[in-house]
């Protein structure tokens, strides 16, 4: 998937990538469309593990957000095979018309620890969620020189985003 994208993968060149045959990998994952989902759990369990390292370091409300979105770029940046996920044309199995529903829970994953640091949150957090992973899709899908950078991202962060969500 890192190679070559999500359309090249297929079984046969599962199995000769790994060394068995074609029957091993249908045996193991029963479709491609299995294999893609497991291998894609591993990279997404692994991304969410980092992820919370990161943002259980953070010491105040607005910091936990501006780091939770620069840590999620991050993990995209370096993983290629998240990135692919985020283009059609690459043979991405999620980008459809179902890509912010399948986004939000992931969102509200990482944003249940703000109603515990912000209270005031709990009445609107599915209207956070939604803000904040529409905005976090758009961070990952759109670079600027203005955000080029973690560091950029960061404070344009605390100009933008924090003063409107915590007020």
């Amino acid at each position: 998937m890192e190679r070559a994208g999500f359309r090249a993968v297929n079984v046969a060149a599962v199995a000769a990538e790994a060394g068995v045959s074609r029957q091993t990998v249908y045996a193991q994952f029963g479709s491609r469309e299995e294999l893609l989902s497991q291998a894609l759990l591993r990279v997404v369990t692994e991304v969410f593990d980092d992820v919370n390292a990161r943002i259980a370091a953070t010491a105040d409300t607005a910091e936990y957000l501006v780091e939770l979105l620069v840590a999620v770029r991050s993990q995209f940046r370096r993983r290629a095979v998240l990135g692919a996920l985020l283009f059609p044309d690459g043979g991405s199995p999620l980008f459809d018309d179902e890509l912010m529903a399948r986004a939000k829970p992931a969102g509200a994953h990482f944003l249940a620890p703000l109603v515990e640091r912000e209270p005031r949150l709990a009445d609107r957090l599915d209207d956070v969620v939604e803000l904040l992973t529409r905005i976090g899709v758009s961070i990952l899908l759109f670079d600027s020189d203005a955000v080029r950078s973690d560091d950029d991202l960061r404070a344009f962060l605390r100009r933008t985003l924090v003063p409107v969500l915590l007020p």
